[in-house]
């Protein structure tokens, strides 16, 4: 009885922690991606993410992702280390999570369709045309992008958890 009253909080945080993994993951790979070319599409001899805003937003994504993860994270285990059956601790608290994990899930997967989008898009249009750094530049981008969507999978996830937590 007591192994399965805390399976719900353990399945959440271990879900919140490879959310953490993919956008720590998103964030490293974007932030690392780099051209060094000397005939680029841009002014900079350099391209990295800084010259595409759809890049700019996969960041920018990706970090408000690891910082609210980081923040769920600690609120999951602070309940799971109480022994609490509600994942928020009370069933306002579980709403309250329910609602930034909706918005979380939205957020970051909104940042890896606008970077998978753009990427495919600009292999479809100058694939020919781009060099082996630049395909390198975009696949990067993909992965990085795959990774927001793979960490939106696991908010979805964690959000129908809580939801069935506030049926039981």
């Amino acid at each position: 009885m007591a192994s399965s009253r805390r399976a719900l909080p353990v399945a959440t945080l271990a879900l919140r922690i490879l959310s953490l993994l993919f956008l720590i993951a998103s964030v490293v790979i974007i932030a690392t991606a780099k051209v060094q070319a000397d005939d680029t599409f841009f002014d900079e001899p350099d391209t990295t993410f800084k010259n595409v805003y759809a890049y700019r937003f996969v960041l920018a994504v990706g970090v408000i992702g690891c910082a609210y993860s980081l923040l769920a994270i600690s609120f999951v285990a602070i309940n799971l280390a109480g022994g609490k059956k509600m994942i928020g601790g009370t069933e306002g608290g579980t709403v309250l999570l329910i609602c930034a994990d909706v918005v979380c899930a939205v957020l970051i997967a909104a940042g890896g369709a606008a970077g998978l989008g753009l990427t495919v898009e600009a292999q479809r249009l100058f694939g020919e045309l781009l060099d082996s750094s630049f395909k390198t530049f975009f696949n990067q981008a993909d992965i990085s992008s795959v990774a927001l969507l793979l960490a939106s999978l696991c908010v979805v996830a964690i959000v129908m958890l809580s939801v069935y937590s506030l049926t039981k």
